[in-house]
């Protein structure tokens, strides 16, 4: 697994936007397949996400080397259940950039279902520099509360990215890629019992909602993603340096009802990222850095429409439209590892990362905000232990350990309801949640071993358990325990 793990780094194209610098990567063919399950509980969540969740799933990986044409793809499904989630009965997820959904008063039980499957082509070098890639995704899921107001909600994404790299010489490279993708939701909601109406909150962004009683309402989410990356890759024997720069641009439209759609509100989502992966390699040590730091903008815009009460009849006009609200993140990661090698494995690494995140958030008018600033640092070791050198038998071991400080944040309300509990429970915990200082702890052991002797087949058996502690505003904790069987070969 160690082996795996330092080659799958090692391919610093696969991490980057651009199928089509796969040709300056390892290309050594390899596939795994794995079963996972995790369990999750604790009180230490955003209020969205419950006090528990049950996740069990399927997942494979390869990369397949044809000469004319290189491949890589993957597939995961996971069936969740979640425990006690509160004030979502509209998405799947709530926290994707778009603030109108629906939120209720009643703890529920969610059954979700999430699919992603993702693939890469890439051509060879032609005339000894020029290579052509695309990458391509489709995630879906399926979700559904179950208490009234119930709500089967329904989500997918395409993606699309074809690209291009250029090799000036034996150490300099350049790439480029465009993205494309789709993004479409529908949440119905309704009531099991017709004869009891349901409180439900139409929500505008930190706490802003309009209060409503029976079944709830029809959602259509749809919009489109534009953005492009561009590459520099330098490479030496002991060298490899990959730059990054990335832009994209997302518009996505809420409307209300298929038979006669009334917008409620839309989302100008931009998005910009840069990256800097190096990696060192020398006889003993292995030096790996990865720095990445984005900035998110999110406009929200509402909308005021009328019915068309003439003759015509065509429905709700759009009378008017503004910008109500905004939406910032900025935040920054530093990962460092030292590796000490030991032939195609490693025998350990020792790992530093450190996370910084400041989040500002206003509904302009009446004016709200919603801050906070954070900064996670985290110390990780692993060891690679030789059983015996017998069907390769091997155990590799984690311990990590991290703490987060909260360096400043507040949520101040200043609309017309203070009183309701999307302003007084909603948005005060999940303000508590990100302001919190806490803990993390965490272990992993994984066994792995040759099927046969001369076999390239390995079977593994993985269990991980992290655990967090927090420290502020009545949180207690949140555990994590995963388990996962699977081969690779």
């Amino acid at each position: 697994m160690a082996g795996l793990e330092q080659m799958k780094e090692q391919r610093l194209w696969l991490h980057s936007q651009n199928a089509a610098g796969t040709a300056f990567d390892n290309l050594q063919n390899y596939s795994d397949v794995k079963l996972n399950f995790q369990n999750t509980s604790g009180n230490f969540s955003r209020p969205q996400q419950g006090e528990g969740e049950r996740s069990v799933g399927v997942s494979s990986e390869g990369f397949l080397n044809l000469k004319d044409a290189y491949v890589w793809g993957s597939f995961s499904f996971t069936q969740e259940n979640k425990s006690d989630a509160g004030y979502n009965a509209s998405v799947t997820d709530p926290f994707r950039g778009m603030p109108y959904y629906v939120a209720d008063s009643y703890k529920s039980d969610w059954r979700n279902q999430y699919y992603d499957l993702r693939f890469r082509a890439a051509t060879p070098l032609y005339w000894g520099r020029l290579s052509f890639g695309l990458e391509g995704g489709y995630q879906a899921s399926l979700a559904a509360k179950q208490r009234d107001p119930r709500v089967d909600t329904r989500f997918y994404t395409l993606e699309l990215m074809p690209g291009l790299c250029y090799a000036i010489n034996s150490h300099h490279r350049l790439g480029a890629n465009f993205l494309y993708a789709s993004v479409k939701e529908d949440s119905q909601m309704g009531n099991s019992d017709s004869y009891t109406d349901q409180d439900y909150y139409e929500l505008f962004g930190l706490g802003v909602a309009v209060k409503g009683i029976g079944a709830g309402r029809t959602t259509n989410y749809y919009g489109n993603r534009l953005g492009g990356a561009i590459q520099y890759n330098y490479a030496a024997a002991n060298l490899n340096l990959l730059l990054e720069g990335a832009y994209s641009f997302k518009a996505e439209t809420a409307e209300v009802s298929y038979s006669t759609p009334r917008k409620i509100g839309s989302v100008r989502d931009q998005l910009g990222e840069v990256a800097v992966t190096l990696y060192t390699k020398g006889d003993k040590l292995v030096h790996h850095i990865k720095m990445d730091a984005s900035y998110r903008m999110i406009d929200g815009i509402q909308y005021i429409n009328q019915r068309d009460n003439t003759e015509s009849q065509t429905g709700w006009m759009e009378m008017y439209s503004n910008v109500r609200s905004t939406y910032e993140t900025k935040s920054a990661i530093f990962h460092y590892s030292l590796i000490r090698n030991r032939g195609e494995e490693y025998n350990w690494r020792v790992e530093a990362l450190a996370y910084y995140e400041n989040q500002e958030d206003k509904y302009l008018l009446p004016y709200s905000i919603k801050s906070h600033e954070n900064i996670y640092m985290e110390l990780c070791g692993k060891k690679n232990i030789i059983l015996s050198e017998k069907l390769m038998r091997r155990l590799l071991v984690t311990l990590r350990g991290g703490y987060n400080k909260n360096l400043s944040g507040c949520y101040h309300y200043g609309g017309s309801h203070p009183d309701y509990l999307t302003v007084t429970q909603m948005e005060t915990l999940d303000t508590n949640y990100l302001m919190a200082d806490y803990w993390r702890l965490g272990a992993a052991a994984v066994y792995s071993q040759q099927l046969k002797q001369e076999s390239h087949t390995q079977v593994f058996a993985q269990v991980g358990f992290n655990y967090v502690k927090a420290e502020d505003f009545g949180f207690s904790h949140r555990s994590y325990l995963y388990v996962s069987v699977g081969c690779n070969f």
